[in-house]
């Protein structure tokens, strides 16, 4: 699901008047006037360099619905044009948008308390991930940051009680995956693999589930989340044979206790592959719940790529 996107226009001076004489304002007064007239995108202009035209869309506030899909393009479009129209009454400005960066998201409602599990196991992941690094210094957000793309998965309902002291009826209850993109990945997109820089491109259903799958498929993993004791449940039941019964639990106490980049370090890249997938077919979470946490011993994945 699209979240939000980023986008500039660059302006010559007389192109930046036009718009104070057509809206009766300064430009310093453009942002209030633009958040008045259309809920959900945000426009200031900076002189710097030039002048130039930024503004930010909310794709949920815009189109007023949480579930963004390529079917609502369309749309978006038109109320992006209606806002080109409002600033310059002329049309053509709209084939001057640049976009910088667009933010896909995958929310999921949960009960407080697993939302707090959920993000106490999955900081016990991986500490890299492609060009990504791990940062665990928020207690209620995990971020995997690179100059291209960040990934971060957080609390939304937390984050917006103590941003904004409300929260709004789509984020309720939310534990939110988001996917950061940033220039620097539309530009390598863009001129070397031939990835048009526009909304329309970037607003294709097929799209969002690669970057869903690539960016927290192989960190956060597939599978339901489990104590030990409800794992060997599982796998008494299962057709492996013993020996391999109990290489994948010593593999998965490992993570438990040490964590995802222990085994990276200790295990072969082909066993690292071939325990992970035996436990993707028995629909295992490589990360367990702490025998010794008061919680169920059994929690649904609510993400599943």
């Amino acid at each position: 699901m699209l979240h939000t996107a980023r986008f500039y226009i660059n302006l010559t001076m007389d192109e930046a008047y036009l718009i104070e004489r057509n809206l009766g304002i300064t430009l310093d007064q453009l942002k209030p006037m633009v958040e008045r007239n259309f809920y959900g995108i945000t426009a200031w202009v900076i002189k710097k360099y030039g002048i130039r035209l930024f503004f930010v869309i909310d794709f949920v506030k815009l189109l007023n619905k949480s579930s963004i899909e390529e079917s609502d393009y369309d749309k978006a479009e038109r109320k992006i044009e209606e806002f080109i129209l409002f600033l310059f009454r002329d049309s053509s400005f709209i084939n001057r948008i640049c976009m910088t960066r667009i933010d896909y998201r995958l929310d999921a409602q949960i009960p407080t308390e697993e939302r707090e599990l959920l993000l106490f196991l999955f900081r016990k992941t991986t500490s890299k991930h492609r060009h990504q690094k791990k940062d665990l210094k928020y207690k209620t957000t995990l971020y995997f940051n690179s100059n291209s793309v960040i990934s971060c998965v957080y609390d939304k309902e937390l984050e917006a009680k103590e941003q904004r002291g409300k929260v709004e009826w789509y984020e309720d209850s939310v534990l939110r995956l988001e996917a950061r993109i940033l220039n620097q990945h539309l530009k390598y997109k863009k001129y070397r693999k031939g990835k048009e820089k526009s909304l329309r491109e970037y607003f294709k259903n097929e799209l969002f589930r690669e970057y869903m799958m690539k960016y927290f498929g192989e960190i956060l993993f597939s599978g339901h989340y489990y104590k030990i004791t409800r794992v060997r449940t599982i796998l008494n039941k299962s057709q492996l044979k013993d020996s391999e019964k109990e290489k994948l639990l010593l593999f998965l106490c490992e993570i438990s206790k040490h964590g995802f980049d222990y085994v990276e370090s200790k295990y072969s890249t082909y066993y690292r592959k071939k325990f992970l997938k035996q436990l993707n077919s028995l629909n295992i979470n490589p990360i367990l719940i702490p025998k010794g946490r008061k919680s169920p011993s059994f929690v649904k994945n609510p993400f599943q790529f």
